[in-house]
Order: C-alpha cells, then structure tokens, then sequence
C-alpha cells in the first residue's frame, strides 16, 4: 500500500514486535527488526511521516537500555550502534527538502494504538496517562500537553532520539573528563543543526524547564550534571549562525513569541543552576549570552508592534532572563496578552522567585517598579496549573491583545551591535515543517 496511514503501520508492527518477542528473540534482535519494519513501511511517506512513524522504537530502545541497566550487564554496542543509525536516519529524512511542505494530519485512536505496543503491560499502566509516560519514556513530562498531530510526533522522536543518544555516551565511561566533555557538546552541537524542526526545539526548550530530565536517570548524579552543563552550553553559548533578524518574522507569530519566551526561561533556569553548582564562569557566560543576543531585541520589538507604540524604548544597561521576564509581567497586567499558557507562566513566576534568592546583575533596576505592581507572592508560589485550567487557556485563540492598547514603559528596540552572537539555531533557515 503506498503511502499508508500510520495507524495501519502502526498496528501491523505491534504485532509483530510482539509476535518476535514472544518466540524469545533478544531484545537488540527486536529492536534492530523493528527499525528496519518501519523504515520499508514509510518508503513512500513524507519526510514529516517517515520520523513520526519511528516512535515505537524510541520505546523499544529505551527499554532495552533500561534492562541492560537493571541487570548490571554492560550496555550493547549494538545498541548504541543502532541508536547511531536512527539518528543519522533522521538527519537524512531531514534533510529530503524536495518533500518537506506537508499538511499536518491527526492521528486517529490515538489511545488504542498506544494500548497495542502496550498489551504486555497490562496493569502495571492502568490509565492512559501512565501508558503515555511509559511509551514516550524519554519525554513523558511535556507528551501529555501537546497536540496528536504528526508533526507533533515527530517532533518527540527527534527530542528522545537526541536525548537518548546523548545520554548513551556517558554510560560505561568510568571518567568523564573535559577531552569527554568537548566531544559530547559538539556532537550536540552538530545534531542540533542537523535537527531544523520547530517542534523539536520547542519540546527540548520545554523539557529544559523541568527541574530533572527522565534520562538521567540512567546516569550517575555526577554525570547528570555534566549532561546538564552539555544541553546548555549546546543552547546557549554557541553561535548557530542565524544573524538575519528578518527571518524570526518568517515563523507564525504564536511560534516566534513562545520560542523566545522559552529560550529566555531555560537561560534562566542555566543560570540557576550555574549559581547551584558554584560555577561563576559558566554563570556570567550564560548571562552574557543572552544579554548580546538578538533575540530579546527582537523580541522588545515585537512586543513594541504589537501594543502599537511606536516610541524609542530604552532597555536596562545590561538585559537578563529575569529582568525581561519580570517588564513581560508589567506588560500583561497593563493588558498586553505575553504568556499563552499558564504552565508557561507557572515557569516565568517561579523563575522570578528564584532570582530573588541570588540576583544577576542587571536584575535590581526592575525591582523597584515590579514591586509596586505586584507583592513578591505574586511570583512565590509552588501551585502549577491545572490540567483543566491549562485546556481552558490552550482553546482561546492566539489574539494576542486584550482589550485597547497599552501604554509600555521604555524600552529601546534599535539594533544591537551584537546582535548576531549566541543564537541558539542553525544556520540555515528555521521551518515550520508540514
């Protein structure tokens, strides 16, 4: 059948995964069959398709890891040979741009498929909820808040894929040193070029705002926190040669403005945890970072057209996560609609409230005219938002203004003359794909 629906592909490839299981062939034998199954499956899908349709996989492999782990037997190199190739697979399909304008789809029973990978685990998962965070392991935080779309799913794979196989190259080393360290951030470095999905990057920048990632738990806690320091130098200090400020424009308005808000709270939560684990270096690079970015000028600008002000605003001497974060909150309570989603916001406050305990520089100047808005328990509260609350937030439609516009404070949106340095996407142009 050409092009066939992934749900039929889906369901054929369950049952033969647990067809191949049940007459005891090894896990490594399953997984690699199973990769080779649904690539000769997705020959004539899209590249979009062709990623998403590898999410059973992601759970099979992980797994596996996880077994070889529990087990106290060292990993396979099969495995991570086999973790390799699905990532360089990813990168080709990535990289078929003569197919890449696809029409997002839905995926039909969605909890039922996911219900026939899981058939051998019947009442260790007894909710959906719990099914999900086993079949999407690596990601199950954020898995449960997001769309059932394809593009969505491939946006997963792409996020467990380059999250797995960072993660593999820590275990089995019995020391990690810097030579260790260099490679791994640029091997992060160079799949995240290669990985040019919107998708991708907003669930990474989501996940970066958890306070533990699912894949350490594979790991030593010393070794987390290397991974740790890996994802954000990868993020942060590197120039991914995105200098045309113009090309932010060229994705929906919704996605620019959430990618932005993002990237500043993960830079924060860098900084909190440059400051947790003492390192002052690595604390005022990351500040700086974002600081000479173009991004936060490109987002003051934004903010700037959309209030309908056309002013010179002028900007604190040096910009910081927390004090945009903190004129973003000024600007929604005078009607200006910033965070449209109230986990986003859980985020942004709790951002504010850490800062309090050890402020960066540039941080004060905002305190006194925040305080008068709102009084520190504003920000200071361990209350996340509710599934329902968040439902009812995710169906108002992105209208972005409420009410008239607003008068803002100033704030100076001229060009900055380093506004080419620290952004943290490649260097070719960013696409929504599908």
């Amino acid at each position: 059948m050409p092009n066939p629906p992934l749900e039929i592909t889906w369901f054929y490839s369950a049952v033969t995964y647990h067809t191949s299981k049940s007459v005891g062939f090894s896990n490594t034998i399953v997984a690699k069959d199973l990769f080779q199954l649904l690539i000769s499956c997705s020959c004539s899908c899209n590249r979009v398709k062709k990623i998403a349709l590898l999410a059973p996989l992601l759970y099979v492999l992980y797994d596996t890891v996880c077994e070889f782990l529990r087990s106290g037997v060292c990993l396979s190199n099969e495995i991570r040979d086999l973790v390799e190739k699905v990532c360089d697979y990813l990168c080709i399909c990535l990289g078929d741009r003569e197919n890449g304008n696809e029409v997002d789809e839905g995926i039909v029973c969605f909890e039922e498929l996911v219900g026939v990978w899981m058939v051998d685990r019947v009442g260790t998962c007894a909710k959906f909820k719990e099914s999900l965070g086993v079949f999407f392991p690596i990601v199950s935080v954020e898995v449960e808040k997001t769309r059932r779309g394809i593009r969505d799913l491939a946006g997963i794979v792409l996020c467990e894929v380059f999250l797995l196989n960072l993660s593999l190259k820590f275990i089995g080393m019995r020391f990690v040193n810097e030579e260790f360290q260099k490679d791994a951030r640029n091997w992060a470095i160079h799949t995240l070029k290669q990985f040019q999905n919107i998708e991708f990057l907003d669930l990474l920048l989501r996940i970066l705002l958890e306070k533990r990632l699912v894949v350490t738990a594979l790991l030593s806690s010393e070794d987390a926190v290397v991974l740790q320091k890996v994802l954000y130098d990868s993020l942060i200090l590197v120039d991914h040669s995105f200098p045309s400020s113009g090309r932010w424009f060229q994705l929906p308005e919704s996605y620019f403005r959430n990618l932005a808000l993002l990237w500043s709270l993960v830079v924060d939560n860098a900084v909190q945890f440059a400051r947790e684990i003492c390192d002052q270096d690595r604390l005022t690079a990351y500040v700086n970072a974002f600081s000479e970015s173009q991004l936060p000028t490109e987002l003051l600008k934004w903010i700037s057209i959309r209030a309908g002000t056309e002013e010179n605003l002028s900007n604190p001497k040096l910009m910081t996560p927390t004090t945009l974060i903190r004129w973003l909150f000024v600007l929604e309570d005078q009607g200006l609609w910033v965070f449209d989603h109230d986990r986003l916001k859980f985020h942004a406050k709790a951002a504010i409230c850490n800062s309090s305990e050890g402020k960066c520089m540039g941080d004060e100047e905002m305190d006194d005219s925040l305080d008068k808005t709102f009084p520190s328990a504003y920000f200071c509260t361990d209350k996340s938002p509710t599934d329902g609350d968040r439902k009812r937030k995710d169906r108002v439609k992105d209208t972005d203004i409420r009410g008239t516009p607003v008068k803002i404070v100033k704030h100076n949106v001229h060009e900055s003359p380093n506004r080419e340095k620290f952004l943290p996407f490649s260097d070719e142009d960013m696409e929504v794909m599908g």
